[in-house]
């Protein structure tokens, strides 16, 4: 029986106002990573695209940005913090040469088991047909059976081995790829699971498809 319920979260784009959080988020999923990402270059990076997950009804206390003429004229008083939706997840994309290649996804610690991997995966995968990738593609540590069982769920296959390419502890990495995106085949088994996930947790919005 399909569930009427609407899925308490949304994704969207990420835009300028989110890469504290975004930040936040990176430091809390992968603390040995260094240098931590630029995210301001990446809002210029023309390939690069990136999804926020959102909880509705749900707000963080962000610092205000205070420019120097601002700040004059308050006498450098700070402006009391800024209420803004909370972020519990992101993904990040590169399209280039007919890949959408994820290079990031996270979701916060106490906002886990609750699909939103699951749902950034289809974002992901939605993305990449919507821009006329051939394939979806990334890499994962080869310890992390979690995240390589989700990506095998949704059609995922390994097509090598990175050695090494982990820099915090040398840890190999397994490529993964779908099958082409464009294939009836594929077509059948992403509609399935994506009905068979908004059955489960209930329909997400979902801003960034046109």
């Amino acid at each position: 029986m399909r569930r009427e319920a609407v899925l308490p979260y949304s994704l969207r784009p990420m835009d300028w106002d989110d890469l504290d959080q975004v930040a936040e988020m990176e430091r809390e999923a992968f603390p040995t990573l260094w240098p931590p990402t630029n995210y301001r270059r990446e809002m210029r990076n023309r390939t690069a695209e990136y999804l926020v997950c959102v909880r509705e009804g749900e707000y963080r206390a962000v610092e205000r940005r205070q420019g120097a003429l601002r700040r004059l004229f308050r006498r450098n008083k700070p402006e009391p913090p800024e209420q803004r939706r909370l972020l519990t997840g992101f993904l990040g994309v590169w399209h280039m040469a007919g890949e959408a290649h994820i290079v990031s996804i996270a979701v916060r610690e106490e906002y886990r088991r609750r699909g939103l991997g699951e749902l950034l995966v289809i974002g992901a995968i939605e993305m990449g047909m919507a821009r006329g990738a051939q394939v979806v593609t990334l890499e994962a540590r080869v310890s992390n059976e979690p995240a390589i069982a989700l990506y095998t769920k949704y059609g995922f296959h390994q097509a090598g081995i990175r050695r090494r390419y982990y820099a915090d502890n040398h840890e190999d990495a397994v490529i993964m790829t779908t099958d082409t995106l464009d294939s009836a085949e594929y077509r059948v088994l992403f509609d399935r699971l994506r009905n068979a996930f908004d059955e489960r947790y209930g329909e997400a919005v979902r801003e960034y498809i046109q």
